[in-house]
């Protein structure tokens, strides 16, 4: 494994000295971006062309392998980002610089997701190779850090990017190939290494703000660095960090159409907001602030020739839009523009301290303890009693006003108790006023020893062992969201001021929506020792052993709210609080070993081999072997071949959980016993709604195994100029999916046997057509091996390193450009065919529908004149069709009919555009000691592309388009060194 101490020094740790002031605008330990290209520069260039030779202390490990020699690393395409990457594209966040990897995929946890019904809310993650948050394994300097403790999705475990602080990074490594044979399970993709910085001297310190051209979304930062004692001179340095950032909240209402509202007829959809009219008409009544009541029955049954009103008809529709329709007077609500939130307000706090000594010329300690906390806030869409499908909400679709009250005296809220008569009700609970704290603290302590001793076995052997320890304690606190019985009790005793809501009592209020507090948590400890020697030499330079073992210890605690039956309505709240859950622990022990083999000055081989074992009862071995083919300078062949594997979940194994999906009931027999009042289509009973997928851990799972290959060229044809290109492909087998529920949805409304190990809870019955079929509430399904993955594509990149010719000798031009090709993306199923997703919206089940574009690019040029630097920064993501197989079937994705629809009232679209941004970076050194910027961000203001498929965020897609939802923006800083 990439021992932490070792890894640190891959990158030169203090200040560029003599290089000019512009230099300032980057930490001290940033400064090898200027240097001639390599990997350093952010390309996936072999990193070992950058390794400086290094003196006993200061050893090189490259991120993807266990030895001291460079040398023999370069077979692993490896993209590295400095601090001055990052810096200088305006990036302020860990989370931020992952986002714009090109080979950074679907199934990506972004932050804008977070206000928008992710399972993990509150944290980002990144997804390389589209295969999920779960296969792209990410370390903290070569060390593997613990879990977020809510699972993306109810189901993955991973390590949440936003709890790293950004201002303590050196460098962030990216290998984008296979890494189970050097770190072991989950990193299938690849791994992200976050290097920290070894040394820091003096005192540095920054801050900005900004804030969008429409003077919102908000930004604060401020960090400050003291570091003391120089390594080379006193043999022992000790620095200390603190860093704050704040982003404010942004909602939907803030921007314009189509973002701000339901009401899509302007993009030839319908009005998708409650009780909207499209030609005149409305296709359900739906729920909003405005309570609307019919006369019923007591199981909700409407009375024949009687029609909806406001519950309070002084008041009326109380500001909203009122329609008089065939089924009575109705109230439109802009919903969308009333709560949906684009991101939510994020704080973060972290402070760092951290020590390394020189205890002999060829040994070195170090220890680290970071703190971290990171406080998420948004507002949420109030819960409804409505006619839609109850998926998730508890049956609250069959409730009524009672004409006569607990207590026998006549119910004040229903306006035909006089007649005896009940009351069906419709109403959103907009006076609760839901909201959602997510406050994750993170406790982080590390150390290690590594340096060489003698030996009588020959010659020097190098040694490293190190411990890391860390806890992720999450806190969500939510309130003004109802619970079923709590609604009952008000109903029936009349607490509960549903006619004018505003006279309800704070006590009333929390009588029906108690504040919920529910506490996660996970734990990772881990204990490595790594030995490597030099064995005896061979013309290409000398054989290398390494060796090492691990003893490593994971945990997760993740309750639900009603831990006994999560499905109970009597005890579960409203879809807000998703009833999931995760639990589990697990010993593992490891072993692993590399040999680099250097034949000669033109070919050298690379073997190496990790075997885990865990306590669940399952062990692994994975092999690698890398090849380096030189056959002249200019040129660099290189490939690896290695398998893999990822471990089941904790949720997989031991949790339970509760997501929905978008689906379109297209059974004619369905449809035909749900008409709309006209008779010429689907009720809103019968349209787009959210399915419940009830999903339940499988003790007997087995790890996901992988094969991997990668091939490719390096070119440097002159010593300013490197490109590379790479194919890759990975296989997985033993895939774990849920159990076949789009086949037990289609069999269950065509009447059909449902699939073994699969059932269908009904959902409560359409009351414009109670006798009619009910729609499927819940897909009863549990986790099983049963598919296989595999997919493919090609990375491209370049950089160069020159000053301009002629006149413009003096400016300095650095570019940097990557690109990926996903060529395929297929999911195959035994015995239901093959799902192929590459350029599709799909997979939409287990991406959030943030689907699979087939291009992806990243292009950065900076100029340095004197002390002024530009950055110029672009990012590409290519278009794709909003089909998605694993909805609709195999063979569909070229289908158009088959597109898929995020929400009520969009149009039926069969594709997304490219989207393109471009950010620019301004740069100017005062002196040697300070430094100001400007970044502008989104520079044409862009829009993002039309998404009508996903519902990771509304008619946009977060994966891929969160810069064009934010606009234009512009941040302000300085930055200091003394």
């Amino acid at each position: 494994m990439a021992s932490p101490a070792f890894a640190q020094t891959a990158a030169t740790p203090t200040a560029a000295a003599g290089k000019h002031p512009v230099a300032a605008t980057t930490t001290p330990a940033s400064a090898g971006s200027a240097a001639a290209p390599s990997a350093a520069t952010g390309t996936a260039a072999p990193v070992f062309a950058a390794a400086k030779a290094p003196d006993k202390v200061e050893s090189v490990v490259v991120t993807g392998s266990i030895l001291r020699n460079p040398n023999l690393s370069g077979a692993n395409p490896v993209t590295r980002l400095t601090a001055t990457d990052l810096q200088r594209r305006g990036i302020t966040t860990v989370a931020s610089a992952l986002q714009q990897l090109s080979a950074n995929g679907s199934g990506n946890l972004p932050t804008n997701f977070t206000g928008n019904g992710a399972f993990a809310s509150g944290a980002s993650g990144v997804s390389l190779r589209g295969l999920t948050t779960d296969s792209t394994l990410v370390l903290i300097d070569g060390q593997r850090a613990a879990y977020y403790p809510l699972s993306d999705d109810g189901e993955r475990n991973f390590v949440d990017t936003n709890s790293i602080p950004n201002s303590i990074v050196q460098t962030i490594d990216v290998q984008q190939d296979g890494g189970s044979a050097t770190y072991g399970a989950d990193a299938v993709a690849g791994v992200v290494n976050i290097i920290t910085r070894k040394q820091i001297v003096g005192f540095e310190g920054g801050a900005e703000g900004g804030l969008s051209q429409r003077t919102d979304a908000g930004h604060q930062r401020l960090y400050a660095t003291y570091g003391y004692g120089d390594l080379k001179h006193d043999n022992y340095n000790v620095w200390i960090n603190g860093e704050y950032q704040q982003d404010d909240l942004l909602m939907n209402r803030d921007r314009g159409f189509p973002y701000n509202t339901g009401n899509l007829i302007g993009l030839q959809g319908t009005n998708g907001n409650p009780n909207g009219l499209t030609d005149g008409a409305i296709s359900g009544i739906g729920a909003t602030r405005v309570g609307l009541v019919r006369p019923a029955t007591a199981d909700g049954t409407y009375v024949p020739g009687t029609q909806f009103q406001p519950i309070n008809s002084a008041l009326g529709c109380s500001g909203l839009t009122t329609h008089v329709v065939s089924q009575g007077t109705v109230c439109e609500q802009n919903t969308v523009g009333d709560y949906k939130v684009i991101s939510p307000s994020d704080r973060r706090i972290s402070s760092t301290a951290k020590a390394t000594v020189n205890l002999s010329p060829s040994a070195q300690a170090y220890a680290m303890f970071t703190y971290s906390q990171n406080q998420v806030y948004f507002p949420m869409t109030p819960s409804s009693i409505r006619q839609t499908s109850a998926s998730g909400d508890a049956g609250l679709t069959s409730i009524v006003l009672p004409a006569v009250l607990s207590n026998g005296t006549l119910n004040p809220n229903n306006p035909f108790a006089a007649q005896g008569q009940d009351a069906r009700l419709y109403y959103r609970f907009a006076d609760l006023k839901p909201t959602e704290t997510d406050f994750n603290q993170t406790f982080r302590g590390s150390g290690g020893v590594n340096g060489s001793v003698s030996s009588h076995w020959g010659g020097d052997w190098d040694y490293n062992v190190s411990f890391v320890g860390m806890t992720d304690s999450l806190r969500r606190t939510i309130t003004g969201v109802p619970t079923y019985q709590g609604i009952l009790s008000a109903i029936a005793d009349g607490s509960y001021n549903f006619s004018d809501p505003s006279q309800n009592s704070g006590t009333v209020r929390n009588a029906i929506a108690p504040r919920a507090v529910l506490n996660a948590s996970s734990q990772e400890y881990a204990l490595d020792v790594v030995l490597s020697k030099g064995l005896f030499e061979l013309p290409g330079g000398m054989v290398t052993l390494g060796i090492g073992g691990q003893a490593r210890y994971e945990s997760l605690s993740d309750p639900s709210l009603n831990p006994d039956d999560p499905l109970n309505p009597n005890a579960q709240y409203l879809p807000q609080i998703n009833p999931f859950s995760a639990f589990g622990t697990r010993k593992v022990g490891s072993t692993f070993f590399e040999v680099g083999i250097p034949v000669v000055k033109q070919l050298s081989f690379d073997v190496s081999g990790r075997y885990d074992h865990y306590s669940e009862g399952f062990s692994n071995f994975a092999p690698k072997v890398g090849v380096v083919i030189k056959p002249i300078q200019e040129v660099t062949l290189r490939g690896t071949f290695s398998k893999g594997f990822r471990v089941p979940s904790f949720a997989e194994t031991g949790g339970q959980n509760v997501g929905f999906i978008s689906y379109t009931p297209s059974t004619p027999g369905f449809i035909n016993q749900h008409l709309n009042a006209a008779g010429n289509g689907p009720d809103l009973y019968a349209q787009t709604y959210s399915v419940g997928l009830n999903t339940v851990g499988n003790t007997n799972l087995k790890p996901e195994k992988s094969t991997n290959f990668t091939g490719g060229v390096i070119l440097q044809p002159k010593p300013w100029i490197s490109m590379s290109a790479d194919y890759y492909y990975i296989k997985k087998d033993n895939y774990i999916v849920t159990a076949d529920f789009s086949t037990a949805l289609n069999n269950y409304f065509n009447n059909l046997a449902l699939p073994v190990g699969t059932t269908v809870t009904p959902s409560t019955a359409d009351p414009d057509h109670p006798n009619g079929m009910p729609s499927a509430g819940y897909v009863n399904i549990g986790y099983i091996n049963a598919a296989s993955l595999v997919t493919d594509g090609f990375d491209l990149s370049f950089t160069t390193n020159v000053r301009l010719p002629g006149r413009l000798n003096d400016v300095k031009w650095i570019s940097n450009g990557t690109l990926t090709y996903v060529n395929r993306y297929n999911i195959d199923y035994p015995g239901l065919g093959v799902e192929r997703y590459a350029g599709t919206i799909g997979p939409d089940n287990i991406t959030s529908a943030s689907g699979t574009p087939r291009w992806r690019s990243n292009w950065q040029n900076t100029f340095i004149y004197k002390r002024l630097a530009t950055t110029v920064n672009v990012n590409y993501t290519s278009g794709y069709k909003l089909t998605a197989e694993d909805v609709s079937g195999p063979g569909t994705r070229n289908d158009c009919s088959q597109a898929q629809q995020g929400f009520v009232g969009d149009p039926q679209r069969c594709h997304v555009n490219g989207f393109i941004n471009v950010d620019l970076t301004i740069n100017y050194a005062l002196n040697d000691k300070l430094n100001l910027y400007t970044n502008i961000y989104n520079v044409f203001d862009k829009s993002p592309s039309l998404d009508t498929g996903t519902y990771g965020g509304y008619q946009y897609n977060p994966s891929w388009g969160a810069a064009g939802i934010l606009g234009r923006a512009f941040r302000f800083g300085v930055t200091g060194k003394f």
